[in-house]
């Protein structure tokens, strides 16, 4: 289920993006569920966190969409926001609270799709987990706090956010349980979530903790390509 809120003052403009939506969902054949606000207010009145994507116009009256978004930030560090805008140059501030996303009225249906589906693609790998046996416990491992992981024969090392876990088992299987597009195999010993790469050298890897992480000279290109491929898809 996918949980959808618009704040948007203008009638017409709720309407067509209730409409888009609907056809959008139909076709995908996805669970979702719609609120529609007339106000940063009232949004901001009936905010739960478990909203997984706003539309929000950003040319608001009172609290704009700017300062709405600001305040949800501070509520929900995890919810996918769009801001709706008839000016483009207001849609750029947007990086200040992590707004990569934006449509411009009249909002177009194709190019509200591609941008539900990215965030489809979005809502599932934040909730997205694995299980992992150490020594004898089982742990829950969100697959977002996984930074790399690198094997020697059969012994597993599993590097996130947090800790680092040593536990059994081969990289196929491991890789196979995440199946998560945002890892990607670097190197035979190796395996990185893009997600938490800061930059990429001739074969190496620069993670945003500074850590270096190896890329076979055979894997380089695919690897580079899908580090830029990421960015980019953030940015649409």
């Amino acid at each position: 289920m996918i949980k959808i809120a618009i704040c948007e003052d203008e009638k017409d403009q709720q309407e067509l993006l209730k409409a888009h939506i609907e056809k959008i969902f139909k076709g995908l054949s996805i669970k979702y569920s719609l609120d529609a606000f007339n106000s940063g207010e009232e949004l901001l009145e009936n905010y739960s966190k478990d909203i997984d994507i706003v539309f929000l116009d950003i040319q608001l009256n009172e609290i704009n969409g700017m300062d709405t978004a600001r305040k949800i930030r501070f509520l929900d560090n995890e919810v996918e926001i769009i801001f709706i805008t008839s000016l483009i140059e207001y849609a750029l501030e947007g990086y200040e609270v992590r707004v990569y996303r934006y449509l411009i009225k009249p909002v177009k249906y194709d190019d509200l799709k591609e941008y539900i589906i990215n965030c489809i693609k979005e809502v599932d790998i934040k909730n997205k987990y694995i299980i992992v046996k150490e020594q004898g416990s089982r742990i829950k491992i969100d697959i977002n706090e996984i930074t790399y992981i690198e094997v020697q024969k059969e012994n597993i090392t599993m590097h996130t956010l947090s800790q680092i876990y040593k536990i059994k088992g081969t990289m196929s299987n491991i890789e196979k349980e995440i199946n998560c597009s945002r890892f990607c195999r670097c190197h035979k010993s190796y395996l990185i979530n893009l997600e938490h790469v800061e930059s990429i050298k001739q074969c190496v890897a620069i993670l945003e903790s500074k850590e270096e992480v190896p890329i076979s000279r055979y894997r380089f290109k695919d690897v580079k390509d899908k580090f830029f491929d990421l960015i980019e898809e953030q940015l649409c």
